[in-house]
């Protein structure tokens, strides 16, 4: 009596190290390109870009033990001097990934630039430059890259469980009742709402609080000096959500007039300087959206929340809530030719 065979179950072979390694540069790359535009956009599109962020920084984290068997072992074997910088760069990306997720948890946050979501920043943004040494001194081979069903399937699987990952972690969250189960679509967290005493004072690199008053403030718009007291006496009360890159947002009852009550709007865009010398474009469409600020919650704004004149921007992040504002001018300038964030 012949017994047959049972035929052995065909497994999808290995990757090759040229293949983690392109996986890996795309998963590196798409979650530095998602996170940059998610720190900055401050529309409902956030959250889409927030979660694609996510997704490339699990399948990063589980493209990691591919990339230790196929060429960490052999390289730390050759003995390269600069070996120490590529392990430099591997430990700041898992960093930025582990960080992250203790933002988005709620575990740790902060709101300062000692917090989690800080820090995560710049890791994120140190390994920049270190990614990109790393693709010129270890070129992937682009000619060894065989792209076959063996690639398409473990990156297919890699992609597909982080995006899992990424859904049971939101869903654990929820369920456990941890803190970033209220976090808003932008993954801040909710601080100080309706207690403007209480809402943080963050700033810039290179930011100053002026130490000028508020009776010798001089705020011009389009060339003409504008009094303050007329200002503040046309002011209405406008609740909005400032929505801080740090991580946190407040929502506080502003006293606001818009700007489309003090710019004849002919003009492309509209210019909003700060005392500090930044400055911010705003496209003249969104001119009745976007408010002068002179107070919060029935009282005057507070030095540190740029006292006595700032912008209001619903729906915009931080940045774009110009403080210290001393000039707001028309401009022919389009408003996109210019950085998202401060650089100056």
């Amino acid at each position: 009596m012949t017994i047959a065979a049972t035929p052995k179950k065909r497994r999808v072979p290995r990757l090759s190290s040229p293949q983690v390694n392109l996986l890996l540069s795309i998963s590196v790359s798409g979650a530095v390109i998602t996170g940059v535009v998610g720190w900055g956009v401050g529309t409902e599109w956030n959250r889409v870009w927030t979660l694609t962020h996510a997704v490339f920084g699990f399948m990063t984290l589980i493209l990691a033990p591919a990339k230790t068997r196929t060429s960490v072992k052999t390289g730390m074997n050759r003995g390269r001097d600069t070996r120490w910088i590529s392990i430099s760069f591997g430990i700041l990306v898992l960093s930025a990934i582990l960080l992250g997720f203790l933002h988005s948890t709620g575990i740790w946050f902060g709101v300062s630039t000692g917090s989690a979501l800080w820090l995560h920043l710049a890791a994120g943004f140190i390994s920049v430059p270190l990614l990109v040494w790393h693709i010129w001194a270890r070129p992937i081979g682009v000619r060894r890259i065989s792209l076959d069903r063996r690639m398409v399937i473990r990156g297919g699987l890699a992609a597909g469980l982080a995006g899992l990952t990424v859904a049971t972690t939101e869903v654990a969250v929820r369920v456990l009742g941890a803190p970033g189960a209220d976090r808003r679509f932008t993954g801040s967290h909710e601080i100080a709402s309706g207690n403007p005493a209480e809402m943080p004072v963050v700033s810039w690199y290179n930011d100053r609080i002026p130490g000028t008053t508020r009776d010798a403030w001089r705020l011009t718009i389009d060339g003409t000096d504008i009094n303050l007291d007329e200002l503040c006496d046309s002011a209405q009360p406008l609740t909005a959500v400032l929505d801080c890159t740090g991580g946190w947002f407040s929502e506080q009852e502003w006293d606001v007039v818009p700007i489309s009550d003090l710019l004849d709007p002919t003009a492309r865009s509209f210019k909003v300087t700060s005392d500090t010398g930044f400055s911010n474009l705003y496209p003249m469409r969104d001119a009745a959206n976007v408010f002068v600020g002179v107070g919060y919650g029935g009282e005057p704004l507070r030095p540190g929340h740029g006292a006595p004149v700032r912008i209001v921007a619903p729906g915009r992040r931080g940045p774009w809530w110009v403080k210290w504002v001393v000039s707001i001018e028309l401009s022919d300038r389009p408003s996109w030719l210019q950085s998202p964030f401060p650089l100056a």
